[in-house]
């Protein structure tokens, strides 16, 4: 019985043990599930492309065509004059966008300065684009000055390769930053902290590039690409975005890219929290 009794014993000690384990195994995976989460998910973009098109005397840049969840889109082109003279004020600007398989998408611009360089308006709607929509987009371009047409060229628009960049810590994440050899598109920003924008109503998210190929960043590497202010709560539901252009030597890909998050109690916080996220890119495919 002595025997017996000491096995019984021995064997209610294995399963409190195992017992115990097992608890703070699922104890663990609970508290850790919500960060796991939180650092595994991305949002979905169903499709994001970028066109750019130069002769000598226009460059066209980040002309995007996208959809995301349920609103698709086109335009935001920079249209840069290369030559004098090309736009003078008053002049009327018709860019009309021919591809495959829709009907052509206009937009009239009334010039105001000499020389100016335009933005074309994101435009959203129904249409949805396909890469076979965009094997072979052309952009005609004409000016007219005091009712008569000066210039009329069309461009072929060539795709361009896009990587897409996100950073996380262990209470931030970024996502969905999209970036060309001389164009980048803001991402979505996310927080762990479901009261963040109760503690900082206010925030700036800085886009900063570096030729410099450091291993630490050192923000004094870095120049600023794009700047964005606002309300905490609109970064949060993804209602703030913005595009930069590069036009200096080499390519964006070749560089190191990093955000600078600013959280402010109020606008003119003189002590706000600041911290840098450096963005890696996480996927490289033709756009």
């Amino acid at each position: 019985m002595g025997v017996g009794d000491d096995m019984n014993k021995e064997i209610k000690k294995q399963l409190i043990l195992s017992f115990v384990l097992l608890t703070f195994v699922v104890a663990t995976l609970f508290f850790w599930y919500q960060n796991f989460i939180f650092h595994t998910y991305g949002e979905k973009v169903d499709y994001q492309y970028c066109l750019y098109a130069q002769n000598e005397e226009w460059q066209i840049a980040g002309y995007e065509f996208y959809q995301k969840g349920k609103t698709q889109g086109y335009g935001h082109a920079r249209l840069t004059p290369l030559q004098p003279q090309l736009l003078k004020k008053n002049d009327e600007m018709t860019v009309t966008l021919h591809l495959k398989n829709h009907q052509p998408f206009i937009q009239t611009i009334k010039i105001q300065n000499d020389n100016q360089v335009l933005l074309l308006e994101n435009q959203t709607g129904q249409n949805i684009f396909s890469e076979k929509d965009l094997q072979n987009v052309q952009l005609q371009i004409e000016v007219k000055r005091q009712k008569k047409s000066i210039y009329n060229q069309t461009l072929s628009m060539q795709k361009q390769d896009i990587m897409t960049y996100t950073s996380a810590n262990k209470d931030y994440t970024l996502t969905n930053v999209y970036v060309t050899e001389n164009w980048l598109k803001t991402g979505v920003f996310s927080s762990k902290d479901t009261k963040l924008a109760q503690k900082y109503p206010y925030m700036i998210v800085d886009y900063m590039y570096s030729t410099e190929q450091n291993q630490e960043v050192d923000i004094n590497d870095y120049e600023r690409f794009v700047y964005l202010k606002g309300k905490t709560e609109d970064f949060l539901n993804d209602q703030v975005e913005g595009i930069g252009y590069y036009d200096g030597q080499g390519s964006l890909f070749d560089m190191q890219l990093c955000c600078v998050i600013t959280l402010m109690k109020s606008e003119d916080d003189l002590n706000p929290y600041t911290f840098t996220l450096p963005l890696n890119p996480i996927q490289k495919g033709e756009s």
